[in-house]
Formats: C-alpha cells, sequence, structure tokens
C-alpha cells in the first residue's frame, strides 16, 4: 500500500512539473482568427502570443503563418510565411487552385489601412509593400519568395492593420492592379 502511494505521488509530480515547463524558447504556439468570414492563422515560435478580443499581439514573434483564403468564388488558397531575418523579413507565399495558363504572373503585396474584409467589398487597403510575383505552374500552382529589408515581424504586426493579398493576372493595362483572388489577414495589426 505505500509503494501504490509512493508511486501514485512521483506520477503526481511528474505531470505537475510538465505543466510548469513555462515559454522556453524553442516553444511553438499556435492561434486563429476569423474576421468576415475567413480564418487566418499564425503560429509564434520562441516567444509569447496571446489572444484578445479575438486578435493576437505578441511579446517576441519568430515567424507568422497565415492561412490565404479566397476571395470571391477564385478557389485560390495557400500560405504565407513571414519570417524575421537578419536585417529584415522574409514572406514566402504559396498558392493553389489557379486557374490561369502556366507561366501567367500573379503580383502580390501586403497592403496597410484594410483587411481582407474590405478587399472582398472591394475597398482595398494602398500597397504597403508589394512582393515578388507568383508564376503560374501548369498544375494550378505558384509560390515566390521576397526579402523586405528594415522591417520587422514586430512592426507588421502592430499598427493599422495590414494583409497579404495574391492578385488574379494583370491585364496589361498600366497604372490597373488587378483584382485580390486570396488573402490573409496579418494577426495583431490594427489594434
Amino acid at each position: 500500500m505505500l509503494i501504490a502511494v509512493l508511486l501514485l505521488l512521483l506520477v503526481g509530480s511528474v505531470f505537475a512539473l510538465g505543466g510548469c515547463g513555462g515559454g522556453g524558447g524553442g516553444e511553438e504556439t499556435t492561434a486563429e482568427r476569423t474576421s468576415g468570414g475567413e480564418t487566418t492563422s499564425a503560429r509564434a515560435v520562441g516567444g509569447e502570443t496571446t489572444a484578445a478580443r479575438g486578435e493576437i499581439t505578441t511579446a517576441e514573434f519568430a515567424f507568422a503563418n497565415l492561412t490565404l483564403a479566397p476571395i470571391g468564388y477564385s478557389g485560390v488558397s495557400g500560405n504565407a510565411n513571414i519570417t524575421d531575418a537578419p536585417g529584415g523579413v522574409d514572406v514566402a507565399l504559396d498558392v493553389q487552385g489557379l486557374l490561369t495558363q502556366p507561366g501567367t504572373e500573379h503580383v502580390a503585396h501586403i497592403h496597410e489601412g484594410g483587411s481582407c474584409a474590405d478587399e472582398r467589398a472591394g475597398n482595398g487597403a494602398p500597397v504597403l509593400y508589394p512582393l515578388d510575383p507568383l508564376i503560374a505552374k501548369e498544375d494550378g500552382t505558384a509560390s515566390s519568395a521576397t526579402s523586405l529589408d528594415g522591417v520587422t515581424l514586430r512592426q507588421l504586426t502592430s499598427g493599422p492593420p495590414k494583409y497579404v493579398n495574391v492578385h488574379a493576372e494583370s491585364t496589361g493595362e498600366e497604372g490597373v492592379v488587378p483584382p485580390g483572388i486570396a488573402c490573409a489577414d496579418i494577426p495583431g495589426a490594427g489594434g
């Protein structure tokens, strides 16, 4: 009986200590935000992420993994990964569901002063940072990688609302930005 009690105490202590591990540097957390009928996911590594009123605020954010949701009936979805890098941030975009011819270029941007809901309503915000274009492949996928110098993830996740937007193919008309086809709000921005 004494051995059973000691064994129970030992197992209970192990579980209690496991829950006290705290925020070690390599811990990964995830969060989701729903806005305007879409869900945007974000992940933080190496820092604290807390949710308040559906928005994500960060104490230290190493990277954000955002889910690009279709705009209208485009069928285009994907991911936008924003990672702190020496001297700036790296933005990697991967999309699928493109119905354009292989080789078609799709521009992408980070917009400031609005949200994906605004973009869906036809009230897109101004471009803050242009991203490298995505070139459609035969299977309807595309990807791009952009380095933004002098920008931090903390800056992107604070201040006015911001979002990542992938646009339809260009009509060739100079100065005309095609409509958005996939979008993700940047969590924490707009708070």
